[in-house]
């Protein structure tokens, strides 16, 4: 086949593709459409404003944050002083005044480690929240880790 009777070909399918127009008289009636079911009413939701200045106060909380894990991860594990100082035999006997061990004040910090990690994931979900609602309850959340967190070196508030 070559070229100039490829071109006819082409040139003889883009006609037969082209539409037909006929005169308005020869046209078929248009198909009638059943009338359509009214649309459900639509749902607007409430509207949530993401601030610069309300992501900005969240990224300083978070660097706080960031500073306070740092200062709590070197205290999870005990120094040989702190162990000396504080060994089970030593705080049993000064118990009365408050003492804790060492172990016991490395398990605290791991606590306030963990509790901390939580509460920076919450501020990190609150800088993009689905709605108002969800807002509220992450800021419920934050307080109730932060009270839990207070309350860690309280006994009589532990129990």
């Amino acid at each position: 086949m070559n070229i100039s009777s490829l071109r006819s070909t082409l040139f003889a399918l883009s006609l037969a593709a082209t539409p037909v127009f006929l005169p308005a008289a020869d046209k078929a009636p248009a198909p009638t459409v059943p009338a359509a079911t009214p649309a459900p009413a639509t749902m607007e939701l409430p509207k949530m404003e993401i601030t610069t200045q309300r992501v900005k106060k969240i990224d300083k909380e978070i660097k706080h944050l960031d500073k306070l894990i740092a200062r709590e991860k070197n205290k999870i594990k005990p120094t040989d002083l702190d162990k000396t100082l504080n060994n089970g035999m030593v705080s049993k006997a000064a118990a009365i005044f408050g003492g804790n061990s060492a172990d016991h004040m490395s398990i605290v910090a791991a606590s306030r480690v963990m509790l901390l990690e939580q509460e920076r994931d919450v501020l990190e979900a609150m800088k993009r929240p689905a709605t108002l609602d969800e807002l509220k309850m992450m800021e419920a959340q934050i307080e109730e880790l932060r009270i839990t967190r207070r309350n860690l070196d309280d006994a009589s508030k532990q129990r």
